[in-house]
C-alpha cells in the first residue's frame, strides 16, 4: 500500500478498536485514523500499545465537534478538546480532525470571529504536543455541527484561527472554485480524507470507494500535490457499498486508486 494512504476506522463496521487497527495493519497501511470516542472505550494506553506494537502511525485523531455559539459551550468546547490533546499526544497522532460547530444566532462572520476566539487557547496547547489542529468542510445537512461547508470558507476560518485545512473531498468536490480553494489552502493542509459519490445517492452515508463514483481524484489529487500537499490520503468509507463488496477488498481497491493518483502527479 502507498505509504501516503492512512485508513480511518470509521470505514470499518462497528467492532472492536484493537481488531481495526489490525486490519489496517495486516493491509500494509502505515497509519490509522482512529475515533476519540472509540479510543476512550478501548482505553488510551491500550489503544496506544496496540498501535505501537502493529507498527502503525496515527494519522489522525477524529474530535468531531468543537463549540462556541455561547459562553458556556465555549467553555465546555475547550475544556474537551484540552482532553482530546491530551489523548491524541498519548497515542501519537500527528493531528486532530475537528468541525468547527454550530453558529446558533450568529451570522457567519460573527460566528467566524467567535470560533477563533474560542480555539485559540488549545493552539498553544496542541502545539507544545506536537500535534496539529485542522477543521474540515461538511455537508450543509450538518449546520449545526459546523459553519464550513465549501473548501474556500474552511480556508478563511482556518487561517483566521491559525489552524490547519483538512479537505473532506466528498463534502467539497462539487465547489464551483475548489482548483482555486486548494490553491489557496496549499501547504496549511494538514490530511486529506477521501471517499467518492455516486450520483443518485441519497441517503446519507452515501460514500463509495473512488474510482466507483463521480469525484475526479484524477484531477484533484494532482491540484493538492501541486499546492505542496505531503501529508496522509485518509480513507474515510463510510456506508453500505463498501460494506457489501467486503472491507478489506473496498479498501484495497482505494488505495490502489489514489496510489495511481498521487503517482500520476509527479510525471
Amino acid at each position: 500500500m502507498h505509504p501516503r494512504i492512512s485508513i480511518n476506522t470509521l470505514s470499518f463496521a462497528p467492532g472492536s478498536l484493537g481488531g481495526q487497527i489490525d486490519t489496517v495493519a495486516r493491509l500494509g497501511c502505515r497509519a490509522v485514523s482512529p475515533d476519540l470516542m472509540q479510543v476512550e472505550d478501548h482505553g488510551v494506553a491500550e489503544t496506544a500499545r496496540h498501535i505501537a506494537d502493529a507498527g502503525l502511525e496515527v494519522a489522525t485523531l477524529t474530535h468531531r465537534a468543537f463549540g462556541f455559539a455561547t459562553p458556556e459551550e465555549m467553555a465546555e468546547a475547550r475544556s474537551r478538546l484540552e482532553r482530546t490533546i491530551g489523548i491524541a499526544g498519548e497515542i501519537g497522532a500527528q493531528t486532530i480532525i475537528m468541525t468547527t460547530g454550530g453558529r446558533g444566532a450568529l451570522t457567519w462572520a460573527e460566528a467566524a470571529d467567535r470560533f477563533a476566539e474560542a480555539i485559540a487557547p488549545c493552539i498553544a496547547s496542541a502545539a507544545a504536543a506536537g500535534i496539529r489542529l485542522g477543521i474540515e468542510p461538511t455537508s450543509h445537512l450538518y449546520a449545526d455541527a459546523s459553519i464550513v461547508h465549501r473548501l474556500a470558507d474552511t480556508v478563511t476560518v482556518a487561517r483566521q484561527a491559525g489552524i490547519t485545512v483538512i479537505p473532506d473531498i466528498f463534502a467539497c468536490w462539487v465547489d464551483a472554485d475548489i482548483e482555486q480553494a486548494i490553491v489557496e489552502a496549499g501547504p496549511s493542509i494538514s490530511l486529506i480524507q477521501i471517499s467518492d459519490y455516486v450520483y443518485g445517492d441519497r441517503g446519507l452515508p452515501c460514500r463509495a470507494v473512488p474510482g466507483d463514483g463521480a469525484i475526479p481524484f484524477e484531477r484533484l489529487v494532482p491540484a493538492f500535490e501541486n499546492a505542496g500537499f505531503t501529508g496522509y490520503y485518509d480513507l474515510e468509507i463510510i456506508g453500505p457499498r463498501m460494506q457489501s463488496e467486503g472491507q478489506e477488498q473496498g479498501l484495497r481497491r482505494a488505495a490502489d486508486h489514489i496510489a495511481a493518483c498521487i503517482e500520476g502527479s509527479s510525471q
